[in-house]
């Protein structure tokens, strides 16, 4: 009996991350212009301001890393396009922040092998950290795995080979691979029997932490970066790729049509995003420190945005955000005492597409979003109230400062009283 023909499946997660971030190309002119994090946000290359090529590059990597494609592969398709477009070899450039004409290398197969390297390994990062991330439970650890032979022996790396923590220990912050351009550590997954199993070639505590100065000569910004790790890799990209918040927050400098689009495009990471929003909102309501405020839970609907622009009221930015400082308010002790309501405020980024309706209070410039609650028997309605954060004025063209709209407040009202009040404008759904 013939035996079967078995073929790879495509890595599903480093597909997804490496689309995520072409969602968003930014073209720019030194790699020091994207830094560190922003870069798991968006899609760029050095030298690319002024070419048509991110798509290209973009797409040509994205069908190398579904098809299984080598770099050989991957070069041979893509340097003609590139020539055509005037990408190669090299040619006198404008610096776009200066200004001053310069002579530089655009494309060449070795820039081509660091863009491809580069990407390929941050998108199987990406993947790998959305695996950590979803069998935590069961494996617990990372290893951290540096390849001991080849070019990639620096001893920094070398130091923390077997060095194994928690998922969930800030040090994967920076520390988490790829920490250079050419890096190829990667962190393995353990489970609690695994580390008793290899206990004896495996270490427990970091090696002595050292840093130098860093200047970012485009920006002026000065930093100190970990010795050991590349200036612009002192973060973990395979985490900071797999972070829907790192996504969202980029609504805010978005249009408004355009972050609507985004909420509601299919691909629109809506569960994750929940998902990490649970244990900031949880950290922020005990007034503990957090990573980052305002937190971005979603966006305005085009329906809504098309509704307010029906009653004279454009907004600058249509996201929607939670700011730390209100986070004890929004989740309340009243709203906490209910499990079904405090799952709905604590999952907000996913439950807020689900909002039966949402009003319009002009007298407060705030949006009113209404969600059933589970037990209640539509008796009382959880509302979650959103302040408009940009400057409006009736019948302008577009707001004057762009702030994303804050969530004020969450509370249970009774439905007939909501149903009654003269004080909304229904601007979608309804009772």
């Amino acid at each position: 009996m013939a035996q079967p023909t078995l073929t790879p499946l495509p890595p599903a997660e480093a597909i997804a991350a490496l689309q995520r971030r072409g969602q968003r190309f930014d073209p720019t002119f030194s790699w020091q212009d994207a830094w560190q994090a922003e870069h798991a946000a968006m899609f760029t290359v050095a030298k690319s301001a002024g070419f048509d090529i991110l798509k290209d590059i973009h797409g040509a990597l994205v069908d190398a890393l579904a098809q299984g494609r080598t770099f050989q592969d991957f070069a041979q398709d893509l340097r003609p396009v590139l020539e055509a477009k005037g990408w190669w070899g090299r040619k006198e450039v404008v610096d776009p922040t200066s200004g001053e004409i310069q002579e530089r290398t655009l494309g060449s197969t070795r820039r081509l092998r660091t863009i491809f390297e580069t990407n390929m390994r941050v998108s199987y990062a990406s993947g790998h950290w959305e695996q950590f991330e979803r069998n935590k439970r069961a494996r617990p650890v990372l290893r951290y795995v540096s390849l001991l032979v080849g070019k990639d022996r620096r001893k920094a790396h070398l130091d923390r080979h077997n060095l194994c923590l928690p998922v969930d220990d800030p040090y994967w912050d920076v520390w988490g691979p790829q920490n250079g351009f050419g890096c190829q550590c990667t962190l393995q997954s353990l489970s609690l029997r695994d580390v008793e199993r290899l206990r004896p070639q495996l270490k427990f505590t970091p090696p002595p932490e050292t840093s130098r100065t860093f200047v970012n000569h485009r920006t002026g910004q000065i930093t100190r970066v970990p010795d050991g790790i590349d200036p612009g890799w002192a973060y973990n990209p395979g985490k900071a790729g797999w972070r829907a918040s790192v996504v969202a927050q980029k609504l805010s400098d978005a249009p408004p049509v355009l972050s609507a689009s985004a909420i509601a495009a299919p691909e629109w990471p809506a569960r994750r995003l929940a998902d990490e929003f649970e244990p900031w909102l949880d950290r922020a309501s005990r007034r503990q420190p957090v990573d980052q405020s305002p937190w971005s839970v979603g966006a305005v609907s085009r329906p809504v945005l098309d509704a307010l622009d029906r009653n004279g009221v454009r907004l600058g930015s249509g996201a929607i955000a939670v700011d730390a400082a209100t986070a004890p308010e929004i989740l309340s002790p009243a709203v906490s005492s209910t499990p079904e309501v405090a799952r709905l405020v604590r999952r907000l980024p996913e439950t807020i597409g689900t909002a039966k309706a949402v009003l319009w209070d002009e007298t407060a410039a705030e949006l009113a979003y209404v969600f059933d609650v589970p037990g209640e028997d539509r008796a009382r309605q959880l509302v979650v109230r959103v302040a408009l954060g940009s400057r409006w004025a009736p019948n302008t063209v577009s707001a004057t400062r762009l702030r994303p709209n804050l969530v004020r407040s969450a509370q249970l009202i009774e439905t007939a009283a909501l149903a009654g009040s003269a004080l909304f404008v229904l601007l979608s759904g309804g009772f």
